[in-house]
């Protein structure tokens, strides 16, 4: 499992299949990730939707 170690700004560019896989892995999180994982996941997801 990764580990983040640092927090900081990446540019990636993105295909929107490869975004949309991103999007439907991060609703997966509330499922069947860990629980410290929920609100992480749920502003990255927040935060693609906007810049969408």
């Amino acid at each position: 499992m990764a580990v983040i170690k640092s927090v900081g700004k990446v540019d990636v560019e993105l295909a929107l299949s490869e975004l949309e896989l991103i999007r439907r892995a991060l609703r997966l999180v509330k499922e069947f990730g860990e629980v410290e994982d929920w609100e992480p996941a749920r502003d990255l997801l927040a935060d693609l939707e906007a810049r969408a």
